[in-house]
């Protein structure tokens, strides 16, 4: 157990420093291969593409009696919609006779259809930190161990730090207002300066302590560096220019883990408590040998040189393990060469901060040239160097294999064969491979190099030339998927279909992703080749079978074909697969929506033949989801097969303007139109007056008006009367149908309800009217109940109101002229007296001009009593 936590017996402030050094390149190789496993989805994201569908609903009934309809004489008149009638026999002349028994609101209810589109997004900020805090922590580290090498060690690190350093480009950061090199002169002088101060002068300087000086400076440059740069950006432009550098360190440190797997295979076999004694050499072998072939066929799988699909074990899994294995074979391996505790444990963990910052980096940007040279840096080296320190065991320490002695604590004390020997050969292992592939990778690093900074002057919003960088990346490595989907996300900006087609395309030649072809088949749909698109989801699926949001688009396409149950099948198969299980729910039920709907034996949904047991059976009702357009579809659903569901409630995200999306003007319009919601009347209203909604502008006024109805009548009357007399159009023949069907509702309930409530307040009187505004026995209690509080106008412009939608009723005629008569307009009575007299029966007329005579004659002596 000493061994293994062998930093236990340090003094406590280099404890400390290990521990957290340890932590921080645990955290950075967990953050490795969480982006190594996540792919090309740290970069591009799924988002959702919806458009609008719509199906015929019944909203209201109204159960008639025997006899008519008074529906054809309904017309629009300026500024009202009443009967257009002159007289009671005319009136019943103009009734419809209807055998039947109801009379139906048609509506319409939306439903919403989705896809999954790739989006790229832009690298962010904090990913830059990210990579800054492993790499400046490394070089911390590096920086504090170099000041305890040998002259000439120290010399020769130091040499390639300030290289290094100068093909950093710290002149981008242009400080001062300079493009300069600046930057690298500070740098290099202040850290420089400081590690030859304490390597030449303090060599009784503590390691801790060289860590803490080191820390501060680079804490003070990294601080005092983005306050006097003019850039607008710091970290992400550093991090893009300095992959190369870090790319030469990474490259290095890879090839020192290249042993490490073997070497344990070593301990394992060798030690008298899991070792094999005296057949461990057989067993050695056959371990090792088993562990190269898989390297063997990982090496032709990276370089296309077989297509076998074996279970094939990830060379950044490979460098996790030789790393962690590394931390406890350092001792052995450094024994006679290096300070353990003061140079050799800090420059392990330096280099493998920084190696591990680069590789998250390129994973996170899937970055796929720079990701292959990794790649071909850690197979390459674990197949060539890996093979040459087998036979290093084996030619060195085959007769202590066979006593079953403890090789692995010998392993680094060769008899035969020298470690120098190993790295010389292996190197040249290395080497051929890498010519084997005509130096490819040479060419696919500076791919890599160029793509970093496309994505930095995509951050920037410099298109131009982001779309320079990549070309020159594709140029490199022409099949490289970055560059080609970056390239066509940069078409689909600037609208070239075309060349995002082509790009596309390119993308799949070596590396498909769903992404791509999904981004393929969207181009080809746009550009009206939907066979084309449909047979590039088809062979997007061949190549990921179990891609939810390809199976979803593919079902979303045969939508709108003749092959229906192919569309329900790819749904439901998305269902299961898809990350986001609500958008092919979404479409499942606009589905059902569709077919329910289907009457006409033309429509290919109609010959599925399902009914409302058939969808009642799926239990979709009963599924709840966090999606606007899934409730909005649910919704729909429900008015569709009369089903009571409660609504879910859900933010609707408005954006600052209010403009509506596809999705939530289908939630909104579905919800307000089921649940009769009077409190999203004044969120109507809103959408309305911002003048950011005209594609939906008379389904939201329809839906506004669907809110007032049930709270203020007239205000809802309204709002439909001022559309069918701006618009006479077939947009507005909805509105219409559903003013004249309110009307007609109005006039049957006035004739089966009588009012018995009793109205002791305002409160009662604004309420009742609100309810029954076209009610003649409550305006008559509103008008003697406004006139006994000395209020006769309030009462004069309820029946006014009444009068603009109900201009044939006898009764609110007569109470309106003798309110005229009440309030001293004579004139406006006179004219109502006109328009009675067309109104009503020869006697009812007479009858009534006795009461209109006795109040104007009233009226004429209050008149005089005055004069």
């Amino acid at each position: 157990m000493s061994s293994l936590i062998f930093w236990k017996t340090w003094n406590p402030g280099q404890r400390f420093l290990y521990i957290t050094s340890l932590g921080l390149l645990a955290l950075g190789l967990v953050a490795l291969l969480f982006f190594h496993v996540r792919g090309i989805e740290n970069t591009v994201r799924w988002e959702v593409l919806s458009e609008l569908d719509e199906v015929p609903v019944a909203l209201d009934t109204l159960q008639l009696a025997a006899g008519g309809v008074p529906l054809n004489g309904l017309q629009s008149s300026a500024g009202s919609v009443q009967p257009d009638t002159n007289r009671a026999a005319n009136r019943q002349q103009s009734k419809i006779k209807n055998p039947k028994s109801t009379i139906l609101l048609p509506g319409k209810a939306y439903l919403v259809k989705e896809q999954f589109v790739p989006v790229r997004a832009d690298t962010p900020e904090w990913l830059a930190w990210g990579y800054w805090a492993l790499v400046l922590s490394g070089l911390v580290l590096l920086l504090s161990a170099v000041t305890v090498l040998s002259r000439w060690w120290y010399i020769g690190s130091m040499m390639a730090f300030i290289g290094l350093l100068a093909t950093a480009h710290l002149e981008i950061l242009q400080l001062f207002g300079s493009d300069k090199a600046i930057g690298f002169g500070i740098a290099a002088a202040l850290l420089g300066g400081i590690s030859y101060y304490l390597h030449a002068f303090r060599d009784d300087v503590t390691i801790e302590r060289r860590i803490f000086i080191f820390t501060l400076q680079v804490v003070l440059l990294t601080v005092a560096f983005p306050f006097f740069s003019k850039t607008l950006f710091v970290g992400l432009p550093l991090a893009s220019y300095s992959l190369m550098p870090a790319l030469l360190v990474s490259i290095g440190f890879i090839g020192w883990l290249s042993i490490e797997i073997i070497a344990g295979f070593v301990y394992v076999t060798t030690h008298p408590r899991t070792g094999f004694g005296k057949n461990s050499l057989l067993n050695f072998l056959f371990i090792t040998g088993l562990y190269l072939f898989s390297v063997l066929l990982l090496y032709l799988k990276i370089t296309r040189q077989t297509e076998s699909n074996f279970l094939y074990l990830s060379p950044f899994v490979l460098y996790t393990i030789s790393v962690i294995l590394g931390i406890w074979s350092l001792a052995k391996r450094t024994e006679t060469s290096l300070p353990f505790r003061e140079a050799a444990v800090w420059l392990y963990v330096g280099l493998g901060l920084v190696t591990t910052g680069v590789m998250a980096f390129a994973l996170y940007t899937d970055n796929n040239p720079l990701i292959e040279v990794f790649e071909d840096a850690i197979i390459y080296s674990q197949l060539a160097v890996g093979t040459v320190f087998s036979g290093y065991i084996g030619l060195n320490f085959w007769p202590l294999f066979k006593q079953g002695k403890a090789v692995y604590k010998v392993m680094y004390k060769p008899i035969r064969i020298l470690q120098s020997q190993v790295w010389l050969i292996g190197g040249m292992g290395v080497v051929t491979l890498v010519s084997l592939n005509r130096f490819h990778s040479l060419d696919q690093a500076r791919a890599g190099h160029y793509n970093a900074l496309g994505d930095l002057h995509m951050v920037t919003r410099e298109y131009v030339l982001a779309e320079q960088y990549y070309q020159l990346a594709l140029d490199l490595d022409f099949q490289n998927h970055k560059s080609g989907f970056s390239l066509a996300s940069l078409a689909l900006q600037q609208g070239d279909r075309l060349s995002a087609g082509a790009y596309f395309q390119q993308a799949l030649h070596k590396d498909p992703t769903p992404q791509a072809y999904a981004g393929l088949s969207q181009v080809l749909l746009n550009e009206n080749l939907f066979f084309d698109a449909v047979f590039n989801l088809r062979k997007g699926l061949n190549v990921f079978s179990n891609n939810g949001e390809l199976q979803n688009n593919l079902g979303y396409l045969y939508t709108r074909t003749t092959i229906a149950d192919s569309a329900y099948y790819y749904f439901e198969l998305s269902r299961q697969h898809a990350v986001d299980a609500a958008v092919p729910e979404t479409n499942l039920l606009a589905f059902w929506g569709k077919s329910l709907t289907a009457l006409d034996s033309s429509n290919a949904l109609s010959g599925l033949g399902l009914t409302k047991a058939d969808f009642k059976e799926t239990k979709l009702m009963q599924s709840s989801r966090s999606s606007l357009s899934h409730e909005a579809n649910r919704i729909a659903l429900a008015q569709l097969t009369g089903e009571k569901t409660a609504v879910e409630k859900i933010d609707l995200s408005l954006s600052g303007d209010s403009a509506l999306s596809v999705n939530n003007f289908g939630y909104l319009y579905n919800a307000g139109q089921y649940t009769q919601d009077t409190t999203l009347a004044p969120l109507f209203r809103q959408l309305i007056a911002t003048g950011k909604n005209g594609n939906f502008y008379h389904e939201l006024q329809l839906a506004h008006a669907a809110a007032e109805y049930p709270r203020d009548k007239i205000a809802a009357f309204d709002i439909l009367a001022s559309q069918t007399v701006a618009d006479t159009s077939q947009k507005v023949a909805l509105a219409r149908q559903t003013l004249q069907f309110w009307l007609l509702k109005e006039g049957i309930q006035e004739g089966n309800a009588a009012w018995k409530t009793a109205i002791t307040s305002e409160a009662d009187v604004v309420t009742a009217l609100r309810r029954a505004p076209l009610n003649a026995a409550i305006l008559q209690k509103a008008t003697n109940f406004f006139n006994q509080r000395n209020q006769p106008k309030i009462a004069y412009r309820y029946l006014l109101n009444a009068l603009r939608f109900r201009r044939d009723s006898p009764e609110l005629q007569k109470m309106y002229i003798l309110q005229c008569l009440h309030l001293h307009l004579t004139e406006f009575a006179e004219d109502g007296l006109r328009d009675l007299f067309s109104l009503t029966t020869p006697t009812d007329y007479q009858a009534f001009l006795k009461t209109y005579q006795a109040q104007r004659a009233l009226i004429e002596k209050e008149r005089e009593s005055f004069q």
